[in-house]
C-alpha cells in the first residue's frame, strides 16, 4: 500500500470531511464571561437587547425594577418580571501544528495525523453548535490563517489548508529543517497580531519546544480569550528503549540501534522526561490546561472521553 493512502500516516481531505460524523457525545469549554455580540447557541444569564424571552414571574425583592413588564403587571394588579436569556457566539480558533516534528509515531498513528483529526472533529463541533471557527494551521513552510466564520463551506476550507499541511509532511522533498517563521513561537506570535476577543484558543501541538516566550504570549492572549491545550506525544518521546534490534532513519541516514545503547539511554530518557515536566509546567504557568493524547490510534475516542464532561478552563 501506498504511504499516502494509509490514513494513519497522511490525512486526506477526504477522511477529515468524515470526522463529522464522530464530533458529538463532547462539549468544548465554555467562555468565562461573554464579550461578543453575535448569535449564538451559548446561554448567558444576563439581561440586555437581543434576548429571548423564557417566561413571566411575580416581582422578586433584589430583581431589577427595569426588568418589570408594566402591561402584565397592569393586567394582573400585582408587579411582574420579564425572565429572559441572551444567545452569546463562542468563537473558537484551532492553532494546529503541522511541522516535521509531529510526523513521527513508533506506535500506531502519526502525530500530525491525530492532530489533524481532532481539529477537524472540533472543527465540525463548534459548527454544530452554531459558532464560528477559525485555524491556524503552521507548517515547516507556512502559516494558513482563517478568520472565524459559521458555515460548512469554511470548515471544508480549514481542512482542506489542514490536509495540505499534513501531506506536506510525507513527501520526499520535506526538509526536516524549519525555515524561519515555522516555530510555535512565530504561530503564537501570528495570533496575537489578529487581537481575538472572547474566542476559545485550541492548541493542538506536541509543545516540545515550548518557551517561556510562548508563555508570556499565551497570558497576553488569555487576557481577553481562554484556552487549553491538547498535547499530542509518542511514548518513545519519553521513553526510549530497544527491546530488539532496529535500524533508525532520519530519511537520509540510517544506523542500526541494539539493546547495548539501552543503559547509555537512561540518562536521555531522564532530561527527556524531565524536559516534557518543564514544558507542561510552562503551560500550566500560563494558565493552560491540556488534554493529553497519544499515537496508539484511538485519539479521537479519548479525546471525546475525556471532553465529554466539558473539560476545565481556567
Amino acid at each position: 500500500m501506498n504511504v499516502s493512502d494509509d490514513v494513519r500516516v497522511v490525512s486526506s481531505f477526504e477522511s477529515l470531511m468524515a470526522t463529522k460524523l464522530k464530533s458529538t457525545g463532547f462539549s468544548l469549554p465554555p467562555i468565562a464571561k461573554s464579550r461578543s455580540r453575535q448569535a449564538g447557541n451559548h446561554l448567558s444569564r444576563y439581561r440586555g437587547r437581543g434576548l429571548n424571552f423564557e417566561e413571566f414571574r411575580h416581582y422578586q425583592m433584589g430583581d431589577d425594577i427595569r426588568s418589570i413588564d408594566w402591561n402584565v403587571t397592569q393586567r394582573m394588579l400585582e408587579p411582574h418580571v420579564r425572565v429572559q436569556s441572551e444567545e452569546k457566539d463562542l468563537p473558537v480558533v484551532l492553532l494546529v501544528d503541522q511541522r516535521s516534528s509531529m510526523f513521527f509515531s513508533s506506535v500506531d498513528t502519526m502525530k500530525s495525523v491525530a492532530a489533524a483529526q481532532v481539529a477537524a472533529c472540533c472543527a465540525w463541533k463548534v459548527l454544530k453548535d452554531s459558532d464560528r471557527i477559525g485555524a491556524l494551521i503552521f507548517s515547516n513552510e507556512q502559516l494558513y490563517w482563517h478568520k472565524p466564520q459559521r458555515h460548512s463551506a469554511h470548515v471544508a476550507r480549514i481542512l482542506q489548508s489542514l490536509a495540505l499541511a499534513n501531506q506536506g509532511l510525507s513527501r520526499a522533498e520535506q526538509k526536516t529543517k524549519e525555515v524561519a517563521g515555522s516555530g510555535l513561537s512565530d504561530a503564537l506570535s501570528k495570533l496575537t497580531q489578529q487581537k481575538l476577543k472572547g474566542c476559545l484558543i485550541v492548541m493542538i501541538s506536541d509543545f516540545n519546544d515550548a518557551t517561556e516566550q510562548d508563555v508570556q504570549r499565551i497570558k497576553w492572549l488569555k487576557k481577553h480569550n481562554d484556552l487549553m491545550g491538547i498535547a499530542v506525544n509518542d511514548p518513545m518521546e519519553l521513553e526510549l528503549q530497544f527491546p530488539q534490534p532496529i535500524h533508525i532513519s532520519d530519511g537520509d541516514w540510517q544506523l542500526l540501534a541494539d539493546t547495548s545503547l539501552n543503559e547509555k539511554l537512561h540518562r536521555y530518557n531522564q532530561v527527556t522526561q524531565q524536559g516534557y515536566q518543564d514544558i507542561h509546567q510552562l503551560l500550566s504557568a500560563g494558565g493552560v490546561d491540556v488534554v493529553r493524547l497519544d499515537t496508539s490510534g484511538n485519539h479521537i475516542a479519548d479525546f471525546i472521553q475525556k471532553m465529554s464532561g466539558g473539560y476545565r478552563v481556567r
